[in-house]
């Protein structure tokens, strides 16, 4: 078919590659001309032009369409756009993102998992390609570790015949590339949780951002899902295998917890956990069903944190799909954790320092736990990125931990310098006793790190830029604790 996609924006190009990988003829038209867009961004609709992708930038650009034409209009385009006005008197099919989404369906034909929720949703998804690859199995794997925008990143996979070179896709799947992913079949699908996070994307409605995450509840043959979700999930199906991370004090068999009961649990303890399962029901290869299986067993997991609750969501999806214990167990065990994600930088004058991603409000709790018996000193990037989000209550959570909290303006996404921003996650932690830093940079910060605080402190880093701009982010604030050895000897 013949096919214009209006908007060049994050959500066209990937629909526009897809549509013309797939032996449609495709046009990409927008009103910036293509030396407006990022760096990155023309590099992406040059290589477009390459594939077959005919490009129609500038903001005279001309839009003829002929009849009956198929057209896609990326949603950031406002419903009062003169061309939507256009477009509804025209005698033109509207292309859907479900129509895409069949499209992308038609070009995975290997089994896929897929993981979304609000948190945890990245290291669940690393941790379950460790498990397959520790089975045998040859894994294509898409996470926001290789890009922030996954629908690139999963079209130039199909593009590049990662799903034919591979017996399994594990994709990671936020809300944006849930659009496009709505009607493709996942062998099984986890939903790691549901908190408030890009409200402002969905008029402020828990409930419109809830709904696009649940979109795997159809989409799924099996569904695993974190016990937080069981009221979202109720009214949807009643087969959810729920799964949850149990106090190593509590009787592990009763897998309990406040929010009801759960079929694969898990606990710490002694450097390893023990992930108890029962009431699985698992497809054999000879196309037997085995049908409400239990066990027990204990796999070496040294990694702290949400890791843990995540490698049970990762063990209870690769049970659901049939996996062994021994190769869950294995991988697991063979599991180091993700860059950006609690990870340990290294001991700067006797101070352990820690890099992670967390910025939610519950996910920095959730860190913080960790290390609620030291002296700790978080070193926070812009939390907004490319959304505006709480500050205040931001600012709330880190000063019930820390000692110190000093807190970058930059953001390290946009490449912008706001210091509002980060006075107002400071002014967030006004009844907090902790010392207190709005700075300009992550450089800043790290010096500022040594000069307040002792042998034996924590210094933690937080905030979006440990996933969007990882390598600069870390290098910064290394730079910065390199320099404060230095000065403050």
């Amino acid at each position: 078919m013949k096919c214009t996609v209006i908007g060049a924006g994050n959500a066209g190009r990937p629909v526009a590659r897809i549509l013309n990988h797939a032996g449609n003829s495709v046009t990409i038209t927008d009103q910036k001309k293509i030396e407006e867009f990022p760096d990155k961004v023309q590099k992406t609709l040059m290589k477009m032009e390459e594939e077959g992708v005919e490009l129609n930038l500038g903001s005279d650009a001309p839009l003829n369409f002929e009849k009956g034409e198929n057209v896609y209009i990326s949603p950031t385009i406002p419903e009062n756009a003169p061309i939507r006005e256009f477009l509804a008197s025209e005698d033109n099919e509207i292309v859907t993102n479900e129509d895409v989404s069949r499209v992308i369906n038609d070009l995975i034909p290997i089994d896929i998992v897929g993981v979304t929720g609000t948190l945890g949703k990245t290291s669940t998804t690393h941790t379950i390609s460790e498990i397959f690859e520790s089975a045998g199995y040859r894994v294509w794997m898409c996470s926001s570790r290789m890009g922030n925008l996954l629908s690139e990143v999963i079209v130039e996979g199909i593009i590049n015949g990662k799903p034919q070179e591979n017996d399994v896709a594990v994709l990671e799947l936020p809300h944006g590339t849930s659009r496009l992913m709505s009607q493709v079949r996942l062998k099984v699908g986890v939903l790691t949780n549901i908190y408030p996070e890009h409200l402002d994307e969905f008029d402020y409605s828990m409930d419109k951002y809830a709904a696009r995450k649940l979109f795997i509840s159809s989409s799924s043959e099996k569904l695993v899902a974190g016990l937080q979700c069981k009221e979202f999930l109720k009214p949807l199906r009643d087969d959810t295998i729920f799964y949850c991370l149990n106090d190593p004090n509590e009787d592990s068999n009763e897998m309990k917890n406040q929010n009801g009961t759960c079929s694969v649990s898990g606990y710490p303890s002694n450097g390893n956990i023990t992930i108890s399962y029962t009431d699985i029901d698992i497809q054999e290869e000879s196309g037997e069903l085995e049908t409400d299986l239990s066990g027990k067993f204990l796999a070496p997991f040294k990694l702290m944190s949400y890791y843990m609750e995540n490698a049970v969501a990762a063990a209870a999806a690769a049970l659901c799909y049939g996996l062994p214990e021994k190769d869950i167990s294995d991988g697991l065990s063979s599991f180091h954790g993700v860059p950006g994600h609690m990870e340990y930088i290294g001991n700067y004058k006797g101070r352990d320092v820690h890099f992670d991603a967390a910025f939610v409000p519950e996910g920095l709790v959730n860190t913080l736990n960790i290390f609620s018996d030291k002296k700790l000193v978080i070193l926070m990037d812009n939390p907004d990125s490319t959304n505006p989000r709480d500050k205040g209550k931001i600012g709330e959570v880190l000063g019930r931990y820390a000692d110190v909290m000093i807190v970058s303006g930059y953001n390290e996404t946009t490449k912008n310098l706001n210091m509002d921003a980060a006075k107002e996650v400071v002014n967030g932690a006004e009844g907090s006793k902790s010392l207190k830093f709005a700075v300009e940079d992550m450089k800043t910060a790290g010096e500022l790190s040594i000069k307040h605080s002792k042998t034996g402190d924590v210094i933690l880093h937080v905030g979006p830029g440990a996933i969007t701009s990882y390598e600069e982010v870390k290098s910064k604030m290394i730079l910065g604790i390199e320099e404060g050895c230095k000065k403050y000897e």
